[in-house]
């Protein structure tokens, strides 16, 4: 592509076609100011303050919307210009509030900037003031439309980047303003408070409310969102040292601009009363301050009396999701290498396992298989038994764009509406626990009809005969039979997914926490692989609950697995630990996360070390749980909270948030990113790796480690694919990214589009009726899920004030006409019943369930939607079904 060359302010630079003079201005050096754009929105020159000149001509043009034209003599300072953007000001000013004293923009105000900039203070304009009345009742966003240009960034932000149509201008003239339909409040909107609006906007319009502190900061640091599993780079701004605002990262090809509620508003859990600032020992029952050399004595001599009573194998360790990979990969190395015990898990255990085999198999991968760009930019998304909106919502905001501006049809199957069903092609809703008999069906289409990518199976995969032989049953009568799809919509839906150039699966919990999980993403992966859509075309997006379920997965904390993925039955790979570790390891495959409880409650594991996890809320059966915790010899448990966890432990170890360490998250798509600290640990809590650090020299086993950055070089050393990440600079703003991130594939453990083993393996798979099919007594089948604004069991985002605020407590979801056949009404008070247990909640009426289905959340700790669940281990992956199962509603 031949290169177009301009003189720009009498200096001639070079620019690519299709460049604007805004962003080749900007590439050079040369500012120019700007109301109006953003990198990530499509341009508009609302604004007109970015005109130039072309002094060819003399014409004045919006930079940010005029492409460059082999020789354009632009100025972009001429009198001329300079004139003309004072008076485009001027006008802008002169209905705009004379309040910048009081205004809580203060110095961030673009507005502000530019008009200091060019001098321009008092104006000779008659002033029209634009009255606006601040109604807002949200805890989230607060608008002042007296303060609004006009420039529509918040309106191009909610339509362009998450696409959620909830805003959009209304009336004419002078009284044109951005607002929801029916100018209704926000909170009464489509509005799902994501925040890109307040970060975006240019001037004290759009506002936090309750914000902790109104003024300008100076320090702003970059780290990674501790939630879900998108990792989105985020801006934290401290004052005193205490976080008071969060934006999204600038230049993130992640999150590109956009953050969700819980990223935006979520971060105040860190300074939460609730905070654990000291150890705490049990005496008597009651727990009292203690020191950290008495706290680690303790823990250090008791794991040390029960190993030596009753074995390495009575020792078990919980570690954390949400830890980072520095964390994760030092307690699997103290379990290993001190305790000698292979029984150590973590906490995606829940809802990430099936990953592991279901794609480690057939694959040789265990995890996503592309980036997330590459998923916007498919012909064909496929969408499975996941509600975006909240497990995943910046995939969501890319699925939506894929959509809309790109051409991309959606083919989502779920039994629930989401917020995708509107952007669907087909929305397909087969029965609940029928989905390898649906995605049987699909790839039974695809085979019969000749849609396969013959080249790729051919030469890429074998036991391609054996699936063929198992999907003969699986006609378009039979699925239609077992899901209730009709056969024309699902056999349209595999002609479309075949037929595209590139089409792209995303799945999450949906799948995987079903007793069948495993066996789900095994089918999943033979219609990518049948369809040649692995690697670079295409690909599987297996998502994360957790800020870093991947990456604690990718450090070993697995008991069949050490760090990358090599199996401690291998003897070349547990020789390589040892020799680096100076000791001896156990080839023995350890017990997983429910698999402690259930050896705990026989007697055969005395002793548990929990670093961040909150089992007696995640785990099935929350009574038993808590009965077999409470039972145990001794119980350790390292948290920010004292939580319904932490209360059973002997010894509870004070742990700093995210923003309180530095470290490493690894998120979804496989993108490893630095963790920095924004502020010091509250009172005397600690990072997680401290902790484990001074628990080893308090053993009398020191790991030789001073710094996190060896604690990384030793995993690249040691894990395959991890092998050319390392930390980058961090001393300079201009720096704060590690150098990574720059290129989009370099920091990411990426799946390369080669099987290991030469060849992808199709795994022929089973449908198997669900096990909990409601029957007379329990006539509803209870599906649990998450919700936009928590966080898996609450744990933090219970103690965020903002989000606890707007979703306070939990309830049950049920249809209209479901309730009045047992006679309940909305708002009203409810016993949830299964055949193990029950909970108490209060009913909402929906609309988009079908007959005979209730939706719960599991994010609050008053309502423990878990202790209705049995355990029930899917036999590969070893995760709880957590799912759905069979309840009955009484009124109370």
């Amino acid at each position: 592509m031949e290169a177009i060359t301009i003189t720009l302010n009498g200096v001639e630079v070079s620019g690519h076609p299709g460049m604007t003079i805004l962003e080749l201005a900007r590439e050079s050096g040369v500012d120019i100011p700007t109301l109006c754009y953003d990198p990530h929105l499509i341009p508009i020159g609302a604004c007109r303050i970015c005109l130039v000149e072309d002094e060819r001509s003399g014409r004045l043009s919006a930079s940010c919307v005029t492409p460059i034209e082999p020789g354009m003599v632009i100025n972009t300072k001429s009198p001329k210009v300079m004139e003309r953007r004072k008076m485009i000001l001027k006008l802008i000013l002169a209905s705009h509030p004379d309040t910048c004293l009081v205004c809580d923009k203060g110095n961030r105000c673009e507005l502000r900037k530019i008009a200091s900039d060019m001098e321009v203070g008092l104006i000779e304009l008659v002033k029209i003031p634009q009255l606006a009345t601040i109604e807002e009742v949200n805890p989230f966003i607060e608008r002042d439309l007296s303060k609004c240009i006009l420039c529509a960034k918040c309106i191009r932000a909610d339509h362009e980047l998450v696409v959620q149509g909830a805003i959009e201008y209304i009336n004419r003239g002078f009284t044109s303003k951005p607002a929801t339909l029916n100018d209704e409040p926000l909170e009464k909107s489509e509005c799902t408070f994501c925040g890109t609006c307040v970060a975006i906007c240019p001037t004290g319009a759009l506002m936090e409310t309750k914000r902790p502190y109104s003024g300008t900061t100076a320090a702003i640091v970059s780290t990674i969102c501790p939630f879900c599993g998108c990792g989105c780079n985020i801006d934290l701004e401290v004052k005193d040292n205490q976080i008071v605002r969060a934006r999204p990262g600038k230049g993130s090809t992640v999150n590109r601009g956009t953050l969700c509620v819980k990223g935006s508003y979520g971060f105040d859990f860190t300074r939460s009363a609730e905070r654990l600032t000291s150890p705490l020992v049990k005496v008597n029952g009651d727990f009292q301050v203690v020191s950290w050399e008495e706290a680690l004595g303790l823990v250090a001599s008791e794991f040390k009396r029960i190993k030596e009573n009753y074995g390495s194998g009575s020792l078990a360790l919980l570690s954390s999701s949400k830890c980072t990979n520095e964390e994760n990969y030092l307690l699997q190395r103290f379990a290993r290498s001190i305790l000698g015990t292979n029984n150590i898990d973590n906490g995606s255990r829940l809802y990430s396992a099936a990953n592991i085999i279901g794609l480690g198999s057939p694959v040789g991968f265990p995890g996503t298989t592309n980036h997330l760009d590459a998923l916007e930019q498919s012909d064909v998304i496929l969408v499975t038994e996941v509600n975006l909106t909240s497990a995943a919502p910046i995939v969501e905001y890319a699925v939506k764009r894929a959509v809309k501006y790109k051409g991309a049809k959606l083919l989502l199957i779920d039994p629930l509406q989401t917020g995708l069903s509107s952007f669907a092609h087909l929305w397909l809703r087969p029965k609940i626990g029928t989905d390898i008999a649906f995605i049987n069906g699909m790839a039974r289409v695809i085979v019969t009809e000749g849609l396969l990518d013959e080249e790729f199976v051919t030469r890429k995969t074998d036991n391609f005969e054996a699936l063929s032989s198992e999907l003969e049953r699986y006609t378009p009568e039979y699925v239609e039979q077992v899901t209730g799809v009709p056969s024309d919509d699902m056999r349209h839906a595999a002609q479309l997914f075949a037929g595209a150039t590139t089409a792209s699966i995303v799945y999450g919990a949906g799948i995987t926490q079903h007793v069948t999980g495993t066996n789900c993403v095994m089918a999943l992966a033979n219609l990518a692989m049948l369809t040649g859509n692995i690697g670079r075309r295409g690909g599987i997006y297996a998502l994360q609950r957790d800020c870093n379920g991947q990456g604690a997965c990718d450090m070993g904390t697995i008991p069949n697995l050490l760090p990358g993925y090599q199996s401690v039955e291998d003897t070349e790979s547990i020789k390589k630990f040892a020799d680096c570790w100076g000791t001896s390891l156990s080839a023995d495959v350890g017990l997983t996360a429910v698999e402690m409880i259930e050896h705990a409650k026989d007697g055969k594991v005395m002793s548990m070390y929990i670093m961040g996890e909150n089992p007696v809320l995640s785990f099935p059966n929350s009574t038993l749980v808590k009965e077999v915790l409470e039972s145990l010899d001794f119980l350790v448990v390292q948290d920010m909270f004292l939580t319904e966890t932490a209360k059973l432990a002997n010894v509870v170890l004070p742990a700093a948030s995210f923003a309180e360490k530095e470290g490493t998250f690894t998120n979804f798509e496989g993108r490893v990113q630095r963790v920095r600290k924004v502020v010091e640990p509250l009172g005397d809590s600690l990072p997680d790796s401290e902790i484990v650090l001074r628990l080893a020299n308090s053993m009398g086993c020191p790991m030789p480690y001073s710094s996190l950055q060896q604690v990384m070089d030793e995993i690249r050393d040691l894990v395959p694919l991890y092998q050319g990440i390392g930390y980058g600079s961090t001393e300079t703003k201009g720096e704060r990214r590690d150098e990574l991130d720059r290129d989009p594939f370099r920091n990411r453990r990426l799946y390369k589009g080669q099987f290991p083993s030469g060849f992808g393996r199709f795994s022929p798979v089973q449908y198997e009726p669900p096990v909990e099919i409601p029957g007379d007594e329990y006539n509803f089948t209870l599906l649990v899920g998450s919700i936009l604004h928590h966080s898996g069991t609450g744990s933090k985002t219970s103690r965020s004030p903002r989000l606890s605020e707007f979703s306070p407590e939990a309830y049950v979801e049920i249809g209209p006409s479901d309730a009045e056949q047992i006679g309940i009404g909305q708002g009203d008070e409810v016993k949830v019943i299964s055949p193990l247990g029950e909970v108490t909640t209060v009913v909402r009426f929906t609309t988009t369930l079908p007959d005979g289905v209730i939706v719960m959340p599991n994010s609050f700790s008053s309502t423990p939607v878990n202790q209705l669940f049995d355990i029930v281990l899917d036999p590969l992956s070893k995760t709880p079904a957590l799912k759905a199962c069979a309840v009955k509603l009484e009124r109370i």
